[in-house]
């Protein structure tokens, strides 16, 4: 009854501490692949983001700052980005300069509404906005001709249509996606970025990578995307809350289950106690044997307990999977991750419980009387 109690105490802990960090890691992917950088770089002129656009070439980044940043700790991804005003068939339209290795992987990619993104290998191509398109009345593989702006004017690009992209921001979808290189030529910046995105991994870091980022390169404005990173972290902080609540609860009731058969077994070991105690055994020596018993079982408790807690966890992932209903084509998943951490935390809340609950009763035998002890029925 000891074991059992303990054991189901640690392991609803361990299922609810490994659903958290399940829903933890779902946050942290829906975020990501929502799009958008967590941390968005500029020159230390640039007041906004929208002055990027106008300030252009002359309001630039060391494109090396990349590698710099991606060295940080808790960095997941970093993407460099020139930004411009060209002419795009004689009309002028901003123009984003992109690597195509990193920019998915920070932004999430573009909401494609026809063709295809910019691929690694690719050169003289671009993805135009849908008013763009529209005004161009462009289809696909068609091509358009990019020139520079006064004193850049003399360069100029012809690009293949090779997919065409949709925000729902008007000033936004009259503009393009060129590879980066497209960009530095036609302003003839090389080695020049206007912005640097930063895609940390986990949104509780985003102010600390943000400060380093200010420590590192002082003469940089850094924006974050920190309304994003709150609400998740709030979220994540009260399911933890809530979830641990639940199994300490639960914990605290399989001691109370503890306590209970431990004052039995001391009633029924009375004479045994007496005996022990008329042989010389001292108060200290009875303390010892009863916290190690309940050293062991509270042991035996958490083993078993972290077992069925690992097991449980599986099958919660299976039976979510089975019997949710579906979003979209896609059925629901609940996935609970189980981390080292997490099963330390069980085994030990298991260990302590047990040590905790036995303390009374082991104070309780400790305390009797030789003479009384030997004399009980």
């Amino acid at each position: 009854m000891t074991v059992a109690g303990i054991t189901v105490g640690v392991a609803l802990i361990l299922v609810l501490l490994s659903l958290v960090a399940g829903i933890d890691a779902q946050v942290k992917s829906s975020i990501r692949s929502l799009g958008g950088a967590d941390i968005t770089v500029y020159n230390a002129t640039i007041t906004g983001a929208r002055q990027s656009f106008f300030l252009g070439s002359s309001a630039t980044l060391n494109e090396s700052m990349v590698s710099d940043i991606a060295g940080l700790p808790n960095v997941y991804a970093v993407s460099p980005q020139s930004t411009e005003v060209v002419e795009v068939n004689s009309i002028l339209a901003p123009i984003w300069g992109i690597d195509p290795g990193t920019f998915d992987i920070v932004s999430g990619g573009l909401n494609l509404v026809g063709g295809r993104e910019i691929a690694q290998n690719d050169t003289y191509v671009a993805v135009l906005g849908k008013g763009l398109q529209q005004l161009f009345n462009a289809s696909l593989n068609d091509q358009v001709s990019l020139q520079g702006r006064p004193p850049f004017n003399s360069n100029n690009y012809n690009l293949a249509v090779m997919g065409v992209y949709e925000t729902g921001v008007a000033v936004t979808d009259r503009g393009l996606y060129v590879p980066i290189g497209i960009v530095q030529n036609l302003t003839e910046s090389q080695g020049r970025v206007t912005s640097i995105l930063v895609k940390v991994d986990n949104p509780n870091n985003v102010e600390a990578v943000s400060s380093e980022i200010s420590g590192l390169f002082p003469d940089v404005r850094v924006v974050t995307a920190s309304t994003i990173a709150t609400q998740a972290s709030q979220l994540l902080n009260t399911l933890t809350v809530f979830f641990g609540a639940l199994g300490v609860v639960a914990l605290v009731a399989g001691s109370f289950g503890v306590i209970n058969t431990m004052l039995i077994s001391v009633v029924e070991r009375t004479k045994e106690i007496g005996t022990l105690k008329a042989i010389g055994a001292s108060e200290l020596t009875v303390l010892k044997m009863f916290i190690f018993e309940a050293v062991i079982l509270g042991c035996l408790g958490a083993v078993v307990g972290v077992a069925i807690g690992s097991a449980s966890s599986f099958i919660l992932s299976e039976l979510s999977f089975r019997l949710l209903p579906t979003a979209g084509r896609l059925p629901a998943r609940i996935s609970p991750v189980l981390t080292p951490v997490n099963v330390a935390v069980s085994l030990i809340l298991g260990v302590a419980s047990g040590v905790l609950a036995g303390l009374y009763p082991a104070w309780r035998a400790a305390r009797m009387k030789p003479v009384e002890a030997l004399r009980h029925g």
